[in-house]
């Protein structure tokens, strides 16, 4: 289990690991390959296992500072 804190925006990259990703506060905006699109606001979790591939676009909301819980499953 590890939290981390982050304002920055992340171009195409892939989960380094298969973890369930919980936003403790803060909101951040997911787009994967497709160009589907999902904010995940307070309280949400997913799970990232895109460890392959294209993988996924993270962007703060709002420039907001976010919060979030990892809890790895590898």
């Amino acid at each position: 289990v590890q939290t981390t804190g982050t304002t920055s925006d992340y171009d195409f990259h892939v989960a380094p690991r298969r973890q369930y990703v919980i936003n403790l506060d803060g909101a951040v905006e997911i787009t994967v390959g497709s160009g589907e699109k999902r904010v995940m606001g307070v309280g949400e979790m997913f799970l990232a296992e895109d460890t392959t591939g294209q993988g996924h676009i993270s962007r703060a909301v709002n420039g907001q500072v976010r919060h979030s819980l990892f809890i790895t499953l590898d």
